[in-house]
């Protein structure tokens, strides 16, 4: 016990640090992304490009197969989606749009205690030991309609490596493994999530993204961050963002 006590003190003290360390010099990043999903016996692979610039939070998905498409959103929660050979747009707003809840951010951004979960109003309200890894338990606010009363991280060498959210009930409804983590300059960071949704008729959709082909700040290419919209582009859904929590 005494040496769990420690090494939970040392965990502490090094998220605490963490909450303050600048970008390391980060600016602009770019992954190539390979997004598997496998549902009710469908296998679908799409491949693309994620972009990231730091000020503004900036994030943009460009995925080539299986369709044309640009996606864009930054840290207020404006979300486009652009399908490049159709023309159309797809325009929506809301706060749980925001790039602020992309795994990219919150490596980024020293969150890999709690993933973003306290800016949501989510409290920890325990903590136990299974071997080396520590699981820490989090409670949603009662003030806000979210769909996961509670969420689950484990960590394994500080870093987060699961997470588990749960409905009102304890039943289960997303699971999320982080793992192949990289070095990107002075921080680590997951290049495989993969994520179990499990649905109310008792059947799973899996999905896997993969992520590689690091380029950081000069050797990024900026089409992309910088492309814009035709005006012309055919607007097929505008609203705004009703959302529950997205991991």
């Amino acid at each position: 016990m005494k040496f769990r006590f420690y090494k939970w003190l040392l965990f502490g003290l090094v998220i605490l640090s963490s909450s303050f360390t600048p970008r390391a010099g980060i600016e602009l990043i770019s992954m190539d992304l390979t997004a598997r999903t496998l549902f009710q016996g469908k296998s679908v692979t799409g491949t693309g490009t994620l972009y990231y610039k730091v000020e503004g939070s900036e994030l943009v998905t460009k995925m080539n197969t299986p369709v044309d498409q640009v996606v864009f959103t930054n840290a207020i929660g404006e979300y486009k989606s652009y399908d490049i050979k159709e023309n159309k747009v797809i325009l929506l707003e809301g706060e749980d749009l925001s790039s602020k809840k992309s795994f990219i951010y919150q490596f980024l951004n020293g969150q890999t205690n709690d993933l973003g979960l306290r800016d949501l109003g989510f409290k920890m309200i325990n903590t136990r030991f299974e071997d080396d890894i520590m699981i820490n338990e989090w409670q949603a606010p009662s003030n806000k309609q979210v769909s996961s009363q509670k969420v689950e991280i484990a960590f394994e060498n500080y870093l987060p490596i699961y997470v588990g959210f749960f409905d009102a009930d304890g039943g289960i409804i997303q699971k999320t493994y982080y793992t192949n983590y990289q070095d990107v300059l002075y921080t680590k960071m997951p290049f495989t999530i993969t994520e179990i949704s499990y649905r109310a008729e008792g059947d799973s959709a899996i999905s896997r993204k993969t992520y590689s082909n690091l380029k950081l700040n000069g050797n990024v290419t900026d089409y992309w961050l910088n492309y814009k919209i035709p005006e012309n582009a055919e607007v097929i859904v505008q609203s705004n963002g009703n959302s529950t929590f997205q991991n």
